[in-house]
């Protein structure tokens, strides 16, 4: 989603260090939110490969890891996109209002999962997954359309769960052979697909945008980065 050589990674020190702190946490959220998302475009399919082996894992507890992982980075840029310096002079469709309205959907379901608790009677109700409920749309070909629809509902199961099949209306966001991922909670649902998306257009805005701010400003050797130590620990012999 970022560059390898992103501004985001080159951040001129003479930046004013709050500004700075806001382009790395944008950074960060869009580098787990990509990671996660892409971890999960790819083991979702791959699902439909051991379901016909009769080797389905014993716990589906890795996809969604990835998938809440990326809703929470999705929530998390989207808090700093809209309150990171002269946000306001930010253009469409590119604005914290825009963003806002797109990942509404995003932001819905991470409300279900941070107050878990207290909604469980709702969503018991709705015979609902603590977890959620994870759809996709799996794409073996577009022309012709050859595609399987598939889902996961963890969790106990009640004598009748309720429960649509992801049956795709609109416009595909395919990532790979993964389109339409949905995550279900109580009774919102959030298209991951297109949230990864809206990310993969804002980045690459961002990054545009950046380097021309930064190409205008007084040349400055970049901050230093992602600093990684270690040392060997000694104890005194007893």
């Amino acid at each position: 989603m970022l560059k390898p050589d992103s501004p985001f990674k080159n951040i001129p020190s003479n930046t004013h260090p709050r500004q700075a702190f806001f382009l790395d946490g944008l950074r960060h959220a869009f580098e787990i939110a990509d990671l996660a998302f892409k971890r999960l475009a790819a083991g979702l399919p791959a699902l439909l490969d051991t379901q016909s082996k009769s080797a389905l894992p014993k716990s589906f507890a890795p996809y969604y890891l990835d998938a809440w992982a990326f809703v929470d980075a999705v929530d998390r840029l989207r808090v700093l996109w809209k309150l990171q310096p002269e946000a306001d002079g930010i253009p469409n469709p590119f604005n914290p209002a825009s963003l806002e309205s797109d990942l509404q959907a995003v932001r819905k379901i991470r409300n279900v999962s941070d107050h878990l608790a207290q909604k469980a009677d709702q969503i018991v109700s709705l015979k609902a997954s603590a977890l959620g409920e994870l759809s996709w749309v799996t794409v073996y070909s577009l022309e012709p359309p050859v595609m399987k629809s598939a889902f996961i509902r963890p969790g106990f199961l009640q004598a009748s769960v309720n429960f649509q099949l992801n049956i795709p209306k609109e416009k595909l966001y395919v990532y790979g052979s993964v389109a339409n991922i949905l995550l279900k909670a109580a009774n919102h649902t959030a298209d991951l697909s297109f949230a990864h998306a809206r990310l993969m257009t804002l980045a690459q805005f961002a990054e545009s945008n950046l380097e021309s701010m930064f190409a205008k400003g007084t040349a400055a050797k970049p901050y230093a980065t992602d600093m990684f130590a270690s040392c060997d620990l000694e104890f005194p012999e007893k």
